[in-house]
This record gives structure tokens, sequence and C-alpha cells, in this order.
């Protein structure tokens, strides 16, 4: 015998990738071109470190006007820690592009939460190295901190990555985006359509006299309760059963102590 899978029962809608589930929604372009804009945030700090290896010319000559007493060795040491602190800094922010690039391209809603605040720390370090950008040209001093900052090709950098930043931001953020984060539901707020009721099984009908439905007890159709039967006295139900068989070898009269 060869068992027929039943179909779907009528007004239950059927999804692919599981039942009552909505389909997921199609990759607006706004979030396309919020991914694309995140992997160009990517390359700008890449190319902020190959800055850094072009300007170290730069960033000595202001590390010795910002430091004029220390000794050559000392601005060595300070260079090197620049550089390699511009690229730890560099590798971290190409990592933090690259994911929230992808997780935000695969519907994850906390890629634009974590990205804004991701934003708002660049935006608060970009106008920090801005506003000592332009100290050190009117003093003529510096420190290390900013020294990779603190250069025209350096701020040219960091204000692109700071534009592309929000972008990104901005695109993450439109009514488009949104609907694509956090698609609307299946079923209104009340729960689940109302189910248009079980097909039939051929061959049980209704049981006649019910019409689809018990009735209360006491209306017409409420099958009668079967009468009671009396329960026989306990010593009448004794009497009446037989009395059980002697054995015959079993002495009448046993004999007395």
């Amino acid at each position: 015998m060869t068992y027929q899978q039943p179909g779907a029962y009528p007004g239950i809608p059927s999804y692919p990738g599981g039942a009552g589930l909505p389909p997921k929604p199609p990759l607006p372009p706004t979030v396309q071109r919020a991914f694309q804009c995140m992997i160009v945030g990517a390359v700008l700090s890449v190319v902020g470190v190959v800055v850094s290896f072009i300007q170290l010319g730069s960033i000595r000559s202001t590390l010795e006007k910002g430091l004029p007493n220390d000794s050559p060795s000392t601005i060595d040491s300070l260079v090197t820690a620049t550089i390699v602190a511009a690229v730890v800094v560099a590798l971290i922010e190409i990592g933090l592009w690259l994911w929230m690039a992808f997780a935000a391209k695969a519907g994850k809603n906390y890629a634009r939460i974590v990205g804004t605040v991701f934003f708002g720390i660049n935006a608060a370090g970009t106008l920090f190295a801005t506003v000592g950008f332009f100290a050190t040209s009117d003093s003529g001093t510096s420190s290390s901190t900013f020294a990779s900052s603190d250069t025209s090709l350096g701020q040219v950098t960091d204000w692109l990555t700071f534009f592309v930043g929000l972008a990104a931001v901005v695109l993450l953020w439109r009514k488009e985006s949104s609907r694509f984060f956090k698609p609307e539901p299946l079923y209104p707020a009340y729960g689940y359509p109302g189910y248009a009721g079980y097909p039939g099984y051929p061959g049980y009908g209704a049981a006649p006299g019910y019409g689809g439905g018990y009735p209360d007890p006491g209306q017409p159709g409420y099958p009668a309760a079967a009468p009671a039967q009396p329960y026989p006295a306990p010593a009448a139900e004794a009497a009446a059963q037989p009395a059980p068989p002697q054995d015959p070898q079993a002495p009448q009269n046993p004999p007395q102590g």
C-alpha cells in the first residue's frame, strides 16, 4: 500500500524555506550602495597606511619641530612607533569595514547600529586630528599621537574616509533599507489568519440526528441515558452465591485437643 502525502489545507499559505515564513526580500539598491561604500572605506584604510610610509620624511620633520630637545634616536623611535600604530589601526579598521559590509549585505540589523557607533568614533577621531593639524600649523609643535595625520595628505585621507562612512550610514538608515533589515510581518498583529476548516473525511459524514454538532442535554437529538440498575444488598448477594464445594477426604469433625 502506497502512502500519499496529503496536500496543504485550504486557506493556509505556504512559502519556500518554511511554512508561514515570509520570503527574504531582495537586496535594495540603498544597501548595495552602502556595501560598496564600506568596501571603499576598507580600501581607504589601506591607502592610509601607504600614505604613512610615503610621508615618513614629513612625519619626522613634524616630530622634530614638536620635540626639538629630543635626540635623533628618540625621534627615530617615535617615527617607528607612529608607523606601527598606523598599521595596527589600519588593520583593525579594515576588519571592521569588511565585517559591517558583509553583515549589512546579509540583512543583519545589528550592522546598522554597530556601524553607526563605529562611524561616530571615527568622526570624533577625525575632528580631533584636524584640530591638532591646525594647532600644529600655528604653533609649530606636534606629538607622535597624530603625527601621521599632521600632514596634508593624511588629512585628505581621513576626510575621505569620513565622508564615505557618512554616506554608508545614511544609506543604511533609509526607508528602503529599513524594510530590508526589518521586513513587515507576514500575518497581522493579532496572529495567523483563520483556518478555512479541515476538509471532511470521505465516507465519514455527520452522525444522523446531530446536524454536524452535539446538542445540549435535554434538547432533541440528545441520546437518552440508560436506566439505572438497582445494586443488590450485600447480604442478599452473598446468599445468592452457591456454597463452595467441600473436599471429601477432609475430616468432618476435627479431633479435639
